[in-house]
């Protein structure tokens, strides 16, 4: 077969389109700093990077949950704690007032001590994540308790937030078995002390009672707080390594894609240039 000017148009422009196309591909990996960037630039690894971008997306919604638990343990962490000094001191009073040396003005005077101990607790219960109450359970715009003589408004649900692939923690604890024995033991406190009486012992075990409880609800916190911690670490490691492990797949190694770039450029005019003086025809050279 003979080959013609025009076939070495045809041949010669398939060429110079190829190159350009390669060439423009090459720009745009520079001007984006990925090497994909449609689907058919790799099938393969566009799949796998689809599949990389939803467990990122995944692990990235865990890692907001986990933030908002341990925002809300640590309001429950600091408030439990106060509480605990409060009712603390609440006992120190009270084995001050079980002695028979104290007058019953004197009683009185501390009585009003622990009434303010009384609405501090009442404060502290009420602690927020937001909008919402930590210890009053499933009813989270309910304060726990009206007053330090009010029953319990919450309820026991158990909030439960998943923090990590096949993990739900509870976050909560209620405020009725956090706080509830020591205002009631705290009121009792009172009463003995504004009628001038001396405190009882069984008033003392009480408030005791009221600090075990205290003590069991910021420890079981506590454990969850630590837990969650190193639920964060195992998000934060995943994430790093899925990050690393999609921009192997995604982005472009800038300084080898510019080298690379400027050669395709070479190439590129001197195939424009070589092509301009071998396809230089005439009509002659159709008709031949």
């Amino acid at each position: 077969m003979r080959v013609t000017n025009l076939m070495l148009h045809e041949d010669m422009l398939r060429s110079l389109t190829a190159n350009a196309g390669a060439l423009q591909r090459i720009q745009e990996q520079v001007s984006t700093g990925r090497q994909l960037i449609r689907p058919s630039d790799d099938p393969a690894h566009v799949r796998e990077a689809i599949r990389i971008h939803d467990s990122l997306a995944s692990l990235e919604q865990f890692g907001r949950n986990a933030d908002t638990a341990m925002r809300q343990l640590d309001a429950a962490t600091a408030a439990l704690g106060s509480a605990g000094d409060a009712v603390q001191r609440a006992r120190e009073l009270a084995v001050l007032g079980a002695t028979g040396s104290l007058s019953a003005g004197d009683r009185i005077i501390m009585a009003a001590e622990v009434q303010q101990l009384q609405e501090h607790l009442v404060q502290m219960s009420a602690a927020r994540d937001g909008e919402s109450y930590v210890f009053s359970g499933f009813k989270t715009g309910t304060p726990p308790f009206a007053s330090p003589t009010s029953g319990y408004q919450g309820d026991t649900g158990a909030v439960l937030v998943r923090v990590a692939p096949g993990t739900t923690m509870q976050v909560n604890v209620s405020g009725q078995a956090a706080f509830g024995s020591a205002l009631a033991a705290l009121e009792q406190l009172r009463g003995q002390l504004a009628a001038g009486a001396q405190v009882s012992g069984a008033t003392i075990t009480a408030i005791d009672d009221g600090l075990a409880a205290l003590g069991e609800a910021q420890a079981t916190v506590g454990s969850r707080q630590n837990r969650l911690g190193q639920i964060q670490s195992y998000l934060q490691d995943n994430l790093l390594s899925g990050r690393q492990l999609l921009s192997t797949l995604e982005d472009v190694d800038l300084p080898a894609a510019i080298t690379h770039l400027s050669e395709r450029q070479l190439a590129y005019e001197a195939a424009l240039k070589v092509s301009a003086n071998i396809l230089q025809t005439s009509l002659i050279d159709y008709l031949r």
